[in-house]
């Protein structure tokens, strides 16, 4: 499975006096690079942005007396940098998610939630650490989301101007601890502004659920204009956090939708390491 890399670098930066052997003593200050990229970085610049994936980067750095938070988003400069001063000795957590939402995700007592709870394609990552001197952590951001697509066989009629999917029983929220939380049925209504050569379509939608593949009923519904429904399937579906799971069939006619559990999402995108 492809990873995200999110790397953390530190360098002397002192403040206060170095100790005689040179290591910086507990209790000075470092500076603390975070840097998220695709490959690999050179000190604080990423190679490849993440902005490839994600326009917003959320990070909270929690010690035992604050939490300091960061934000980012793909148009400003150095997205997928932040810089931080930390105190040598001292533990330190580190959550951040990257996504694809309107605005910032907000942490409140260990969940972390997205805006109008809409859940877009998401990364996320956490460690513990004790900041020293020339401290190198390579960590990796994983999705914590599944993906379902839809893709039909058949040409989209021209009544047909919006698709509604629901899945049931997923997550728009995330545990920093647990995982996903939160427990929903989530609609999505995406509106069809073009078509494929033939007059086919493929709808996609995002939702959080676990590290293992759970059954889920979603329901599939085109709808006119005024949201009246031309036609419908329900059926049972397998998703998993990181996977797709795409639904392939003739949606305007009677014959049945073929469901199947694609290969690895990462390795689906064909990126190059």
């Amino acid at each position: 499975m492809k990873k995200i890399l999110l790397f953390v670098l530190t360098a002397l930066m002192v403040v206060g006096c170095s100790s005689d052997n040179g290591e910086e003593p507990v209790g000075s200050m470092v500076e603390v690079s975070l840097n998220f990229s695709e490959f690999d970085v050179e000190m604080t610049r990423a190679v490849a942005p993440i902005s490839d994936y994600c326009n917003h980067l959320d990070v909270w750095v929690v010690s035992s007396t604050s939490t300091d938070d960061y934000h980012q988003t793909a148009t400003d400069a150095g997205f997928g940098s932040v810089r931080l001063n930390l105190v040598v000795g001292k533990q330190y957590t580190i959550y951040a998610v990257a996504h694809k939402c309107s605005t910032d995700a907000t942490l409140a007592d260990g969940i972390i939630s997205f805006p109008d709870d809409k859940v877009t394609q998401t990364l996320y990552y956490t460690t513990t650490f004790t900041p020293a001197n020339s401290t190198g952590l390579q960590c990796e951001m994983q999705r914590i989301v599944a993906q379902f697509r839809l893709s039909t066989l058949d040409a989209i009629p021209d009544n047909a101007k919006k698709m509604r999917i629901t899945l049931n029983n997923v997550f728009d929220r995330w545990n920093v601890s647990t995982g996903g939380t939160h427990q929903v049925n989530r609609v999505s209504t995406i509106n069809i502004t073009g078509t494929n050569e033939n007059g086919t379509a493929t709808f996609t939608m995002h939702a959080i659920c676990t590290d293992e593949a759970t059954d889920h009923q979603v329901t599939l519904e085109a709808l006119t204009a005024n949201d009246q429904v031309i036609a419908s399937h329900t059926m049972t579906v397998p998703l998993r956090n990181g996977y797709r799971t795409n639904c392939v069939g003739n949606f305007f006619y009677a014959l049945p939708l073929t469901t199947f559990v694609a290969e690895d999402w990462q390795e689906l995108d064909n990126v190059e390491f």
